[in-house]
């Protein structure tokens, strides 16, 4: 299943001030026309992602959700997804698109036609 989504800022703040978050491993690749970014997010769902891109900022944001029971013996903690990035002027952030998909998260950054 792959979805594209986007939520307002507000709304992510207040989300985030209650959870504890860390950077996820995060690839960037360009191309021709637009840079990609592609962020390991396991866990996150549809239901949990967010991505805003304003003026010159970028901003991902994956809610994980504790699972029902606790469990046992855990080696590691769940704990949110965040990412910030500044998008230089010859970015396009208006044209941001985002696919999540088996917990890898794919955004597409375009750049503006003078820069391609």
């Amino acid at each position: 299943m792959t979805t594209t989504m986007t939520r307002p800022a507000a709304e992510a703040g207040a989300r985030r001030a209650r959870r504890r978050s860390v950077r996820p491993p995060i690839d960037i690749f360009e191309t021709e026309r637009s840079y990609f970014l592609v962020a390991d997010m396991p866990g996150v769902s549809a239901e949990g992602l967010e991505v805003t891109a304003e003026r010159n900022t970028l901003v991902i944001h994956g809610r994980v959700e504790p699972p029902a029971t606790r469990p046992d013996y855990r080696e590691f903690e769940l704990s949110d997804y965040r990412g910030t990035f500044t998008l230089g002027e010859d970015l396009d952030a208006s044209g941001v698109a985002a696919t999540l998909r088996d917990g890898v998260l794919r955004v597409e950054i375009p750049k503006s036609p003078q820069a391609q």
